[in-house]
């Protein structure tokens, strides 16, 4: 499995086209008979999209597309959601075309919106490149990134969701645990659940927001890069475009990611990195006690209105 795509409401999507195509360095997507007046896709690589963005008010990520490798693959994602408990809906005609696969079933995720379960995402017309990025992404195998969304476990029954969101993902979604991390952030205890289901060290992290609610429930979206010179090249278009940076250079502790941090105009977080590590079959799943080896300091820059 991978995460194929994502589907984002923005109440902005103008300034997010601008920033997908001028600060990550995306190019719209290949959409076939699927385009209309209220969305937009955009490539990173030689699939057709990676990301949806949609007209609307939630400046969310609505939907996460797990993409399966075969048919067979496709039928044990489904059995082993419904064998969970979830509810899981086939996908209609439309709905494959509009998603531009070969199947589809989707099951509400208890983050908010839906995991989608796919297979068979159309691949795109042209070869992705971008002069921004030399090189390209970091998808083969692995899917699109990483995303990562937040629980805020203060808010009344707040923690038992948490633990429902983390069995939903190891028992309906068949994630494994890399790793955990118990930190301080200006003082609160936060808790992050890393999971993978490739080699990527991780597709998914649920976070432990010790407050009563939030804006919303993603926090950040990760994509990989081939090179640091790309990395940097980002954040200095990052900074002449004055995007807010709520963490700037450095490298992760635990995926070992050298990358930096922007707000996206749905308020949420890119991360731009390079680097990562390449899970093996033997992994040690392990505590940590920080976010970072170095660096991922905030970088002044003015707060952006949905943030």
């Amino acid at each position: 499995m991978q995460v194929g795509y994502l589907g984002i409401e923005t109440s902005d999507r103008a300034a997010f086209e601008a920033y997908f195509g001028g600060i990550l360095g995306l190019a719209p997507g290949d959409d076939g008979d699927g385009r209309n007046d209220s969305s937009s896709t955009w490539r990173m690589d030689a699939k057709s999209y990676r990301f949806i963005l949609h007209d609307g008010p939630k400046d969310d990520i609505v939907y996460l597309g797990l993409e399966a490798p075969d048919e067979s693959s496709f039928a044990a994602a489904v059995a082993r959601l419904q064998a969970a408990g979830a509810t899981v809906t086939a996908g209609t005609d439309d709905e494959k075309r509009r998603r531009r696969v070969k199947d589809l079933a989707w099951t509400p995720a208890p983050w908010g919106g839906h995991v989608d379960i796919v297979r068979g995402l159309a691949e795109a017309a042209q070869p992705y490149a971008s002069p921004l990025v030399p090189g390209g992404f970091v998808t083969d195998g692995m899917g699109l990134g990483h995303a990562v969304f937040m629980y805020p476990v203060a808010a009344p029954d707040g923690a038992k969701g948490y633990d429902e969101a983390v069995d939903f993902v190891e028992q309906g979604l068949g994630m494994v645990l890399t790793d955990w991390l118990d930190t301080d952030v200006d003082g609160a205890p936060v808790k992050v659940r890393f999971y993978h289901c490739n080699s990527r060290h991780h597709s998914l992290a649920l976070v432990a927001v010790p407050a009563p609610a939030l804006p919303r429930a993603a926090h950040h979206v990760m994509i990989e890069t081939v090179s640091p010179d790309n990395v940097g090249t980002a954040y200095d278009r990052a900074l002449a475009a004055e995007v807010p940076i709520p963490m700037g250079l450095g490298r992760h502790d635990n995926d070992r990611m050298f990358s930096f941090y922007s707000s996206c105009p749905a308020g949420f977080q890119f991360e731009f990195g390079t680097d990562g590590v390449i899970l093996g079959d033997e992994w040690p799943v392990k505590r940590f006690e920080r976010i970072s080896a170095w660096g991922h300091h905030p970088v002044n820059a003015p707060a952006h209105p949905n943030t």
